[in-house]
């Protein structure tokens, strides 16, 4: 379990974004970075932290459920991060790699889950924004979800069967 997914986690949010960036380091895989006047990955990456989610299939669409129904944000910017051509084409190699068959099966397994991210959302007290104020980083996660009434999914609720396939993290 990484540091950020403990509900009342007391690091900055810069130093969750840097325990994920070491997490994604220690597994071989490659760290986008952003292109000068953009914080696209840091925004993308910081909501992973503020949700407490890994970067399995699995628990890219739980952050996917947390982003559209729980945070503010611009369409076009946050369509744009699916532009990147480090992931333009990752859609259609998954598809090649597992087939259509099991990732629809993985969507349908984890549909319990996207039900609690939805409660957990219906009770935030706010919308998270995906794109954070500067001075958010050196505030502790733990007081951010306290701000925004953020319950990230327990360990328990993160269990799901994980699909897998050349891209995954042994975590």
């Amino acid at each position: 379990m990484l540091a950020f997914q403990e509900q009342n986690c007391s690091l900055t949010l810069k130093e969750g974004i840097e325990v994920y960036d070491q997490y994604l380091l220690d597994n071989n895989k490659k760290l986008l970075v952003d292109k000068d006047n953009s914080t696209l990955i840091r925004d993308h990456d910081a909501s992973h932290v503020i949700f407490g989610l890994d970067t399995s299939l699995e628990e890219e669409s739980f952050l996917d459920s947390w982003l559209i129904f729980g945070c503010s944000y611009k369409l076009r910017y946050l369509l744009s991060y699916t532009k990147l051509p480090e992931l333009k084409g990752l859609t259609k190699y998954l598809a090649k790699e597992i087939g259509y068959r099991k990732f629809v099966s993985l969507y349908i397994k984890i549909i319990p889950t996207h039900f609690k991210i939805f409660k957990k959302i219906k009770k935030m007290k706010k919308k998270w924004p995906f794109t954070p104020p500067e001075f958010y980083m050196e505030r502790k996660i733990s007081d951010l979800r306290k701000e925004y009434g953020i319950e990230i999914l327990n360990e328990k609720d993160r269990m799901v069967p994980k699909l897998r396939w050349s891209g995954t993290i042994s975590s």
